[in-house]
């Protein structure tokens, strides 16, 4: 005991890791409610604190186990005929993505990531739906770009939500759709991880010390979802995708420093 409060303590008197906390709190009320942005908040920001490495190795560990009462909460809702193709995709890339993180130039498929979010989010946002055909083979693909981008960038969620989001899906699915696909594909890159020597003692206490406050947030983020409309689902899932893209540019690394 008296050894891991000598290895914590430190991180407690480290004011990026009590910026950390605070933002996985908030990211918490955001899971909780949207059913998806973990590494769209939190990844940036310990990116720019704490390296690429650590900050996903963070995002896997604190998300993994709390999401499991989402899990449970949203098993009714879930589509299991859109999920299954999409998961099987993002299996499929998750070893590209470690590749790249580990020997992959991290500011060059940071721009292109978050080029390629934004151009989807104006696109959906003028009001285009996507028409084409929604069979197995498309899921898959999509569902190998969830695959490569969450394992490169902690980013797993923008290409599978843009796809569920242009369809005519109730709110209710599209959340329960992303808690599982985003649970599921979690135990893929905790895998990967391992595999490929991404996760350190200290990435472990770092997390640990983010994971009361991201539970709390959940928690928080659920009874808002209760009362919401599918149109304020849908509003407040496009900002994120936004947000996401923007504070991935590497252009805002010294502003979240």
């Amino acid at each position: 005991m008296e050894q891991v409060s000598h290895t914590i303590m430190p991180l407690l008197g480290e004011r990026t890791m009590i910026i950390i906390i605070l933002i996985v709190f908030v990211t918490g009320i955001v899971r909780g409610f949207s059913g998806f942005g973990s590494g769209m908040i939190i990844g940036p920001s310990a990116a720019a604190f704490f390296g690429p490495p650590m900050a996903l190795a963070m995002i896997s560990i604190m998300d993994a186990f709390p999401t499991l009462a989402l899990v449970w909460q949203s098993r009714r809702h879930v589509n299991w005929r859109e999920l299954i193709p999409v998961i099987m995709g993002y299996a499929m890339l998750v070893p590209l993505g470690v590749w790249v993180l580990k020997s992959g130039d991290p500011t060059a498929i940071r721009w292109f990531i978050s080029i390629s979010i934004l151009t989807a989010v104006f696109i959906l946002r003028s009001g285009w739906k996507y028409r084409g055909t929604r069979n197995a083979a498309v899921s898959v693909s999509v569902g190998g770009v969830g695959g490569f981008m969450g394992a490169s960038a902690a980013l797993p969620g923008p290409a599978v939500l843009v796809y569920w989001l242009a369809s005519a899906a109730k709110a209710a699915t599209v959340r329960a759709n992303m808690i599982y696909y985003l649970f599921i594909t979690d135990l893929f890159i905790i895998a990967g991880y391992l595999f490929g020597g991404i996760y350190t003692w200290e990435a472990l206490w770092r997390a640990v010390l983010c994971t009361p406050g991201y539970i709390i947030g959940m928690f928080i983020g659920t009874h808002f979802f209760a009362s919401a409309s599918d149109k304020t689902y849908r509003n407040v899932a496009f900002v994120m995708i936004l947000i996401a893209a923007v504070t991935s540019l590497p252009i805002l690394d010294s502003v979240l420093r």
